[in-house]
């Protein structure tokens, strides 16, 4: 049983619990003013403006062989009549023969397509033969055959019209290699004046195949297929989950463009690309496709923003590597604590000396910023913010030296290289991908811009827009 000795009184047994409990809070207050308090800004939205190249893309080769089917081997003949075929002065007598000629005009090769600079440029190898024979009394001993062989070429330049057709624009022309001359009696008959309308009639029929087999092709359900898909979010990392959300608010005609083994439609698409961190976002809903803009001198560039978070344990884990310049001083580091503090961070160190083994709070506070050939979030402001004041005369010495916070700006460096490769990377491989129905996306990220770093609850987050092509193809 607790007994109260007889020379004391209740009051002063009171008097006694009182003194001890507004001492202790005073002293915990004392302790708590030391450390800069926790406080993280709100986390700003992760959007950029961005474009889309939405494009129907569709194989010269298989426009090729849709010519093939189209346009048959023996492109014409010809059986006809005509006058002044020969003109000579014989015995001081102008002799005019006329004659009938016949024949035939056939592909002596497959229908070649390339492109070239932009344009789509034809290829036709051609063979005609051709006889003659003269009218009249004498003149029907007049006859022969011959040949000649000669190349169409036709360029085009493609062009997507309002009503979502394209225009080819074929301009046609050939050149003869042996032009089509009868040889009689030692005379030369030119008849490539009567071939030639012939084969222009035929190149005629090529280039309105080719356009025929173009306005086939429905361009306007499949740029309403692509603005659909570019409403769908994607998640691009998993630990932590990253997602992408395009918000589609207008359209452009980007041209039509011929390169490589394609000839390709573009739609520019732009809008606003959010990037969340964590669940899934809600669906966006697809809005109608909008109507056209004007032309754009090409599709524009694909711009997302991409975070970086380095958690607080990272830059505690840091700052135990970096220890070593307190040892050498008698100094040794017991504890850290790491959190934000508005736009900058603190860094509670917990410093043992050797007559006080238990340690001593000091605080720092540091501005982060990223960047450099080693990208690298650094920290180049370090200063002392709280707890210098009550701390032993080592402890205050060693932080009151300048050196000594220098070399820590200058060693406290957590570099972010390898996190933001695997994060573009994957980011790369989800985005390249098959979207169903003949279409799919195909990204490439190649240019990354200095990030924006922000201090908040659960670490520091950096912000970086990474540049590239993001496009949805139809076709090949």
């Amino acid at each position: 049983m607790w007994r109260i000795p007889a020379k004391h009184s209740w009051n002063d047994l009171f008097g006694a619990l009182a003194s001890i409990l507004v001492l202790i809070p005073l002293s915990i207050a004392a302790r708590a003013q030391d450390a800069p308090p926790k406080q993280a800004d709100p986390a700003l939205p992760m959007t950029a403006q961005s474009k889309i190249s939405a494009a129907v893309e569709f194989s010269i080769a298989a426009i090729d062989r849709a010519l093939e089917q189209r346009v048959p081997k023996r492109l014409a003949t010809f059986d006809d009549r005509a006058t002044l075929c020969w003109h000579r002065r014989i015995l001081r007598r102008e002799v005019d023969i006329d004659c009938a000629y016949s024949g035939y005009v056939e592909r002596a090769g497959a229908i070649s397509l390339r492109a070239e600079h932009g344009r789509l440029e034809k290829a036709v190898p051609i063979y005609g033969s051709v006889s003659g024979q003269g009218l009249g009394r004498f003149a029907r001993l007049l006859h022969g055959t011959a040949g000649g062989a000669l190349t169409v070429y036709a360029s085009a330049l493609p062009r997507l019209r309002p009503d979502w057709t394209v225009a080819l624009g074929m301009a046609e022309g050939f050149r003869w290699q042996e032009p089509p001359v009868l040889h009689l009696l030692g005379f030369n008959i030119n008849l490539s004046r009567y071939v030639e309308p012939k084969v222009r009639a035929q190149l005629d029929r090529v280039g309105a195949e080719a356009s025929a087999y173009l306005r086939g092709i429905d361009l306007r359900d499949k740029a309403e297929t692509a603005w659909r898909s570019a409403f769908t979010a994607v998640k691009i990392f998993d630990q932590p989950p990253i997602w992408l959300q395009m918000t589609p608010q207008t359209a452009a005609f980007a041209g039509m463009h011929a390169y490589g083994d394609a000839l390709e439609g573009a739609l520019q698409i732009a809008g606003t690309v959010t990037t969340t961190i964590g669940a899934e976002p809600p669906a966006n809903p697809p809005t109608p496709l909008p109507s056209l803009g004007t032309d754009v001198a090409e599709p524009g560039k694909f711009e997302v923003v991409i975070p970086l978070v380095i958690n607080y344990d990272a830059i505690r884990a840091k700052i135990q590597d970096v220890a070593t310049a307190f040892n050498n001083s008698g100094l040794t580091l017991r504890d850290v604590k790491a959190y934000p503090s508005g736009k900058t961070i603190t860094l509670g160190l917990r410093v043992a000396t050797a007559d006080n083994t238990d340690g001593e709070w000091i605080y720092l506070s540091a501005t982060p910023k990223a960047g450099g050939d080693d990208k690298s979030v650094h920290f180049p402001d370090i200063t002392v913010s709280g707890g210098l004041q009550s701390a032993s005369a080592p402890l205050a010495a060693w932080f009151k030296e300048e050196a000594h916070l220098q070399a820590l700006q200058q060693q406290l460096r957590i570099s972010y290289d390898e996190q933001q490769k695997d994060i573009v990377a994957s980011a790369t491989a989800r985005l390249t991908r098959s979207l169903g129905d003949g279409f799919r996306s195909e990204a490439h990220l190649t240019s990354f811009g200095v990030p924006n770093v922000q201090p908040l609850d659960d670490g520091l987050r950096a912000d970086f827009k990474s540049g590239g092509d993001l496009k949805i193809l139809y076709g090949l």
